[in-house]
């Protein structure tokens, strides 16, 4: 199926889910992460903020900054035409604004330190993964980029049982993630 179709439907699938509903599914996607041997042995995580009733993650960001883990999230800009995501440290959620399309992101103007490094786990939004890790994001390839750059330890896609689908083609610049975690399974290695 096409990607531009497999986008519409999962959005619509999502935008029909009720809040209750991403919130309890969230949270058992995040206990399942939180579980993981990659989740135990990370020391720096590349997280994102949750927009359009995707997995929220904040769960994943406390207990990971009450474990002593360093968080980054990203700040997504498009320089020449070309999107480019800068990972910043944060601490506190507050730390936050709401920045490109409406997405919350790092303050740099409040001294948010960038990260530089090469991330133990960067976990990526995605509107729909298949079972090979497969993903269709919305469309500009910010995180393919970014992975591609900087290749990341482990690169997760957390998601919700609906957003599995048979079969994703992937185009010739897409990057899989490694791991597909949802509400009802664990997909990959």
């Amino acid at each position: 199926m096409k990607k531009a179709l497999i986008r519409k439907e999962m959005l619509v699938k999502r935008r029909n889910m009720t809040d209750s509903e991403c919130g309890r599914l969230s949270t058992a996607i995040c206990e399942r992460f939180l579980q993981s041997d990659e989740y135990k042995r990370a020391s720096t995580v590349l997280l994102y903020k949750a927009y359009n009733k995707e997995v929220d993650t904040d769960m994943i960001f406390k207990q990971a900054i009450s474990d002593g883990k360093k968080v980054a999230y990203p700040l997504s800009k498009i320089i020449n035409g070309e999107p480019e995501l800068t990972f910043y440290f944060v601490n506190d959620l507050s730390d936050m604004k709401n920045g490109y399309m409406g997405i919350y992101e790092p303050d740099p103007d409040i001294g948010s330190e960038p990260f530089n490094g090469c991330a133990d786990i960067c976990i990526t939004p995605g509107v729909a993964f298949d079972r090979t890790g497969n993903r269709v994001g919305y469309g500009k390839a910010f995180y393919d980029r970014y992975i591609r750059r900087h290749r990341p330890g482990k690169v997760i896609g957390l998601a919700y049982e609906l957003q599995i689908t048979d079969e994703i083609e992937p185009g010739t610049r897409d990057i899989p993630v490694d791991i597909v975690i949802t509400d009802k399974a664990v997909f990959g290695s």
